[in-house]
């Protein structure tokens, strides 16, 4: 596959990715989607490898797409090699109870809390399914409303994820990870 060059605009490289970004166009990134009307690369996003270099990037945005995709483990295996070491990865996913991952009916996954644990050395959740190492600098319930709500759920995860979850409406959970890469 033959890689693409990165966009510049006003004299810059953009080495931010902005990954799905359907109607999102920012102009601040490189954005890459296969149905967004307006794009800098269109690439269906199922079709790996990216046509990017190795460590192209010092941050992706991924909000609202990897569920979307077929396979979870590889795609994330493909931004931990577009990603340069310590780029962050910003990742939006419903959660596994959430009502919009079943209202919309391109939703392939449902997401919990420690599902990207298994990409951390100390995840707490078992299988080595990826040799791609990300530390898990953030994450939180995202709120339909009252966000005090969803900070407090944040700081109880194993109970929320397990019990409350199934009385208190979930929207989302949002991601910040960080590429970590053998030094050489």
């Amino acid at each position: 596959m033959s890689r693409v060059e990165l966009p510049v605009r006003d004299g810059l490289r953009r080495d931010v990715l902005n990954l799905g970004c359907g109607n999102d166009f920012d102009e601040s990134a490189v954005n890459i989607d296969l149905y967004a009307r307006r794009v800098d690369v269109r690439h269906d996003l199922d079709s790996l490898p990216y046509p990017f270099e190795d460590d192209a990037f010092t941050e992706i945005r991924c909000l609202n797409i990897i569920e979307h995709l077929d396979r979870v483990i590889p795609v994330m295996d493909e931004l931990h090699r577009i990603g340069a070491n310590g780029c962050r990865i910003i990742v939006r996913v419903p959660h596994f109870r959430s009502a919009s991952l079943y209202e919309d009916l391109t939703h392939k996954h449902g997401f919990a809390w420690r599902s990207f644990d298994i990409f951390c050395d100390r995840g707490s959740v078992y299988g080595e399914y990826s040799r791609a190492r990300f530390e898990i600098v953030r994450r939180e319930y995202t709120p339909y409303k009252i966000p005090l709500i969803y900070r407090m759920l944040s700081k109880c995860p194993v109970l929320t994820d397990n019990l409350l979850s199934k009385f208190i409406p979930m929207a989302s959970i949002l991601f910040t990870l960080r590429v970590v890469k053998p030094v050489a």
